[in-house]
């Protein structure tokens, strides 16, 4: 009979971690499965063949029914395991092709998936290499942009600052004509309000200082009265005095000599005392109350309002010696 070899077992897992593709993994899985199938085929049909030689030798040897029997079961049991095993090789060659033509085809789609895939790496880099130039592109526009609108701005900050400062002169100027037209005006009003302070406290002076005269005249007035009156008081009283003296030392001239002349000084010394009235301070009091109308409006008040108490605490000096 002649000997079947089974095919080489493939490595169905290599080409599943490379290519990864669902239908190449069903086929070598199902190529691994027959391999191992065939495997076990080949040992039963080795143990098979191998016991028909054995019944084959022995038949020969011993010529029996039991022996021939044995024979022909042998050899219909390696028959069926050579008939099995070829199935089994049949299926696994088919399941190789399905394999090789599974991966084939995977290979094909991998290649056109990395063709795809380095397309779109190409026209990605592509358009990133586009979005890049772009990118410089615009940011060269926008800095030339920027420096002529930064020049531009500088140009209209220029001028407005320019006009500012001119608004800003224009109205320093015209508050300073305010002012100074203002300070004249308050100048000319203050100088208006100045002269008639002026001549209001020249008329009140005017009007005090007459007033001060008049009451200084009336109250000399009335001092030279007083002093008339207590002059003639004192006048009187020295000759009440001396006529008392008189009959005083005729009533004692019988008697002794020496008291009269007593008698006789004794009035003198009164008439001396009656000679020191206030008739004489009265004109330096008068002077001073004729001094105060050159001085202020209080100091001639005040001076006014001295001079009576003076001259009231002068007359009771001058009627002292008449009561005497």
């Amino acid at each position: 009979m002649a000997k079947i070899k089974a095919k080489k077992k493939t490595s169905a897992t290599s080409a599943v971690k490379k290519i990864k593709d669902a239908g190449l993994a069903k086929a070598q899985t199902s190529l691994a499965k027959l391999e191992k199938e065939a495997a076990v085929s080949k040992k039963r049909f080795d143990a098979a063949e191998a016991k028909a030689k054995a019944a084959v030798t022995k038949a020969s040897s011993n010529a029996t029914a039991a022996s021939k029997k044995a024979k022909a079961n042998a050899q219909a049991a390696a028959k069926k395991a050579a008939a099995n095993l070829t199935a089994v090789n049949a299926k696994l060659k088919t399941a190789q092709a399905q394999a090789k033509a599974a991966a084939a085809a995977a290979r094909a789609k991998a290649a056109a998936e990395a063709k795809k895939q380095a397309e779109e790496k190409r026209k990605a880099d592509l358009a990133a290499k586009a979005d890049a130039d772009l990118q410089k592109a615009v940011k060269a526009f926008s800095t030339q942009w920027m420096r002529k609108r930064k020049k531009a701005d500088a140009a209209k900050e220029a001028a407005r600052i320019k006009k500012q400062k001119a608004r800003e002169r224009a109205a320093a100027q015209k508050a300073a004509a305010k002012a100074k037209a203002a300070a004249k005006k308050a100048s000319i009003k203050a100088r208006a309000a100045a002269k008639a302070k002026a001549a209001r406290e020249r008329a009140a002076a005017r009007k005090a200082a007459a007033k001060a005269r008049a009451t200084a005249k009336a109250k000399a007035a009335r001092e030279r009265a007083a002093a008339k009156r207590a002059a003639a008081k004192a006048k009187a009283s020295a000759a009440k005095s001396k006529s008392k003296a008189k009959s005083a030392t005729k009533s004692a001239a019988p008697k002794k000599a020496a008291p009269k002349k007593a008698a006789a000084k004794k009035p003198a010394a009164k008439k001396s005392t009656a000679k020191k009235p206030a008739v004489k301070k009265a004109p330096a009091k008068k002077a001073s109350a004729k001094k105060a109308p050159a001085k202020k409006v209080a100091a001639k008040k005040t001076a006014a309002k001295k001079a009576p108490a003076k001259r009231k605490k002068a007359a009771p000096k001058a009627a002292a010696p008449a009561q005497a």
